[in-house]
């Protein structure tokens, strides 16, 4: 799991059918401290759920099989499974650190 900020939006009028009801975002990961990792490239994630907006610092997940426990947990064998290897799992609120 990383820290990320949402830093920008994806619009996309067309999308695959497992990702209609999701928001696509662009994030960027972060040092523990808050700040922009220097060579962070952005990445689109999912947010299915969490209702992040640019700006606000998110927790997520970058593997496959994490997106589709989450995503396609209800789907048969033979259903087509979601399309992305990155997914918002959380806003966060506050990040505190001790020595």
């Amino acid at each position: 799991m990383y820290l990320c900020k949402v830093t920008g939006t994806v619009v996309a009028t067309q999308k695959h059918e497992r990702l209609r009801r999701s928001k696509l975002l662009l994030v960027r990961r972060l040092a523990l401290d808050g700040t922009l990792l220097p060579n962070a490239a952005e990445e689109i994630a999912l947010d299915p759920q969490c209702d992040a907006g640019v700006g606000d610092v998110v927790l997520t997940a970058k593997q496959g099989t994490v997106v589709q426990q989450l995503m396609d947990a209800d789907l048969g064998p033979d259903d087509p499974r979601t399309p992305a290897n990155v997914i918002i799992i959380a806003v966060v609120d506050d990040v505190a650190m001790t020595e």
